[in-house]
């Protein structure tokens, strides 16, 4: 008897012996993908499976799901009393392509987002924010990449990205492997975005590693990235990802490290960047098997600078002809110097903003490597050897 006593009086005791753990309330704002639409049941779409698998892991007490197919961003700014009137701690918004495509533009588009994601985190409320999706309607699909890029720099760590899983490689179109019909996901495109919601640690699960906002600034060495992580005890790869149109990314790099609580900063630097616009990302693995995502970094294509394209010898050793690259109107030095760098020629040059081409005459010279140098008066510089034989 005293035995079963003490059986029962440990089974009342265990609930306040094991460690609480929290069990979220999320909602969600959407359309039709959200609703489950392209999913052959419920249980298949990417906010069934969010449920399911939160449940199993007694993460979730409830997920209320206020999507309305056919629904606009403005319906959900009418639904937001609503959707906070369930108390959550997660609301998530997913509106990917009808405003898009019916020519609602793209600030009206944001403006609708951030307000819903604004009243959220002023409810003191956690607000994840989908992109965009890829849609088979040639007049849409690019507006829809900028979307995306738009709600990746808008809110940075609180995003989930649903277009690049879902597009077709190297273009704007849906991938056919994940759509019937073109509009929506089908099962193993509902799956993918399941997947992006992971990486996303929408839900903690037993401290994420988790990447902090990408940084990047062009340099005379390349492009220096820089990042930090927040998570320990786990053996992380990174895979620094660069992408020319924001679409296709290639690995350009990869780190093993061991995460020991010693090091949280990262850096790389790129040294033959694209010249022109690009896309950055890390893409972390943990232990081998959690995959997490930066935001994407993007890069404008770097201004036009002072620059010598070629230098030509006209005359042996007595002229060369050189072409330069001048940003703008102004006056600039031209020197040339010999290998233990005393100057041998000096001239000033006034032009206008253009790819300039000059004969400049010599004094008689040794055989011999030389330097051509022009420099502006706000001290940018350019040099460049040449052969005298």
């Amino acid at each position: 008897m005293r035995n079963l006593t003490s059986i029962i009086a440990l089974i009342i005791l265990l609930p306040l012996l094991t460690p609480a753990q929290t069990r979220y309330r999320i909602v969600v704002l959407g359309s039709s993908t959200a609703y489950g639409i392209g999913a052959s049941v419920p249980d298949s779409s990417w906010v069934g499976r969010v449920k399911a698998y939160y449940k199993s892991r007694h993460l979730l007490d409830t997920l209320i799901n206020l999507a309305v197919p056919g629904s606009f961003t403005d319906t959900g700014i009418k639904l937001l009393p609503r959707a906070l009137s369930y108390n959550p701690d997660i609301v998530l918004v997913s509106f990917p392509s009808n405003d898009i495509v019916a020519d609602v533009s793209i600030p009206v588009y944001m403006s609708h987002l951030r307000k819903m994601y604004n009243t959220v985190r002023a409810a003191g409320k956690k607000c994840y924010v989908a992109t965009t999706q890829p849609r088979d309607d040639p007049n849409a699909e690019p507006v829809l990449k900028i979307g995306r890029d738009s709600i990746v720099k808008e809110f940075t760590a609180h995003y989930l990205q649903y277009y690049d899983p879902l597009v077709a490689p190297g273009s704007y179109a849906f991938n056919p492997l994940y759509t019937a019909e073109g509009t929506h996901p089908n099962n193993a495109g509902h799956r993918l975005l399941f997947q992006s919601f992971l990486t996303a640690h929408v839900v903690p699960i037993s401290a994420p590693l988790t990447l902090a906002q990408l940084s990047g600034r062009r340099t005379d060495r390349g492009v220096l990235l820089g990042w930090s992580v927040l998570g320990s005890g786990a053996r992380l790869d990174f895979f620094i990802e660069r992408s020319q149109d924001g679409i296709a990314y290639e690995s350009i790099h990869h780190d093993n490290f061991l995460s020991d609580n010693n090091k949280d900063q990262y850096s790389f630097i790129d040294e033959d960047p694209p010249p022109a616009k690009s896309f950055y990302r890390i893409r972390a693995i943990s232990d081998g098997n959690d995959t997490t995502y930066s935001p994407v970094l993007i890069l404008d294509a770097p201004a036009a600078g002072l620059a010598i394209e070629r230098i030509n010898t006209t005359g042996g050793h007595w002229g060369i002809t050189t072409t330069v690259d001048i940003p703008k109107d102004e006056t600039f030095r031209l020197a040339i110097f010999n290998s233990a760098g005393a100057p041998v020629k000096k001239q000033s040059y006034t032009t206008r903003a253009a790819a300039l081409t000059l004969d400049v005459p010599l004094p008689p010279l040794a055989a011999g490597i030389y330097y051509l140098q022009i420099a502006t008066p706000d001290g940018q510089r350019a040099i460049r050897s040449f052969a005298v034989f």
